[in-house]
């Protein structure tokens, strides 16, 4: 009894001092505020961090529901806030002049606006399309997004249109995850592993539950070395496959990646088999190495998919520019089509670089114009 009386004594104090730094960033009300759900995602908002701080120190805040999940710059204010009540008072109460998510959906479920923010500024932590992979209201509450290439600018646009919704602020960044991972790759590693990498989708009857069991058979048969990474949606809804797997395969050349940073696995893999995974894109453009795309399952969670029939998702592009698609039929034999991806892939630096250049802004500059755009939009 006593000691669960001092566990609730501990966690109402923890609460209470949660609570005293959200009131304090209310009567601050800081130029610049970030939000992440956990460490996993901090690494699609570290550029924008790092030139931000540098204009102007001690004027940036990391909040996060990870206590693990810090930017690691004296002059970046951390705040953990955890999950639950704590977090739903956060986002009622804040008050900021610059709010940057990378959350879709916002004001549509538990994440609530405020007119105490001035903008709330959505950043991409994936090259995808916005019409097929996300909801149709997704981006439709942000004040500004930025976009990794005219793809973003014109589906947005499009949306706005057809809904007679009010026009966002649309600034042409780029992708910084792109620059990140340029700067963090060693080109030197041979690889030696099979990258497979689920989407997550809404639907039970997916890539992760459905035939991928089968997938990672048929490739460690083929005496592969095999690193299975889920998606971090997966680890909330499809834990118990994914434990299925880690006991089954135990005694096999089988890895689960578990990390928050994917560069290893995509530097030690020489191929990537998904089905739908945005992974994809930046394991083909950047590692420049090929990617197996299973063909019996579509993520779509747009309902109103079909109004952009006439636009091509990102998703859509890579895979067809680059990628080698197989069915269930083929999984038995997958140790050819890895070998032949492989094989033909060495040729298409130039391809790649010509395929970058056309469809995102400022690739290898991200940051010099994000630096030049802070104080025209920011």
């Amino acid at each position: 009894m006593f000691k669960s009386l001092s566990t609730l004594f501990d966690k109402l104090k923890n609460n209470y001092y949660i609570f005293q730094k959200i009131i304090y960033l209310r009567k601050i009300k800081p130029r610049y505020l970030f939000f992440s759900e956990d460490r996993k995602y901090q690494k699609y908002a570290y550029l924008l961090i790092e030139t931000l701080v540098k204009k102007y120190p001690q004027e940036v805040y990391y909040v996060s529901l990870d206590v693990d999940d810090k930017i690691k710059n004296p002059d970046v204010m951390n705040v953990f806030i955890g999950k639950g009540l704590i977090m739903n008072i956060f986002f009622l109460i804040i008050k900021a002049q610059n709010f940057f998510l990378t959350l879709t959906d916002l004001d549509n479920h538990v994440v609530k606006k405020t007119k105490n923010v001035d903008k709330y500024i959505y950043y991409f932590h994936g090259a995808v399309s916005t019409t097929k992979v996300y909801t149709a209201t997704a981006f439709d509450n942000y004040d500004i997004i930025l976009c990794n290439g005219d793809y973003h600018l014109n589906e947005i646009r499009k949306r706005e249109s057809i809904k007679k919704i009010k026009k966002k602020k649309l600034i042409k960044t780029g992708y910084f995850y792109f620059d990140y991972l340029n700067n963090k790759i060693n080109t030197k590693i041979k690889a030696n592993e099979i990258l497979i990498a689920p989407s997550w989708n809404y639907s039970q009857k997916d890539f992760i539950n459905e035939n991928l069991e089968e997938i990672i058979q048929s490739v460690l048969n083929k005496g592969y070395i095999v690193k299975f990474r889920p998606h971090p949606e997966s680890f909330k809804r499809s834990m118990i496959t994914i434990n299925n797997f880690k006991n089954k395969f135990s005694n096999e050349k089988f890895i689960l990646d578990e990390t928050s940073e994917n560069i290893s696995s995509m530097e030690n893999a020489k191929c990537l088999i998904t089905d739908s995974s945005g992974i994809a894109i930046e394991y083909v453009l950047l590692f420049k190495k090929p990617a197996l795309y299973f063909e019996n399952n579509d993520k779509i969670h747009n309902i109103e998919f079909n109004d952009y029939n006439d636009l091509i998702t990102m998703d859509q592009k890579v895979k067809h520019s680059f990628g080698y698609t197989f069915k269930k039929e083929d999984i038995k034999d997958l140790d050819i089509l890895i070998n032949k991806s492989i094989s033909e892939f060495k040729n298409k630096e130039v391809k790649i670089k010509d395929f970058i250049d056309n469809n995102f802004y400022n690739y290898g500059t991200t940051v010099k114009n994000f630096n030049d755009l802070i104080s025209n939009d920011l």
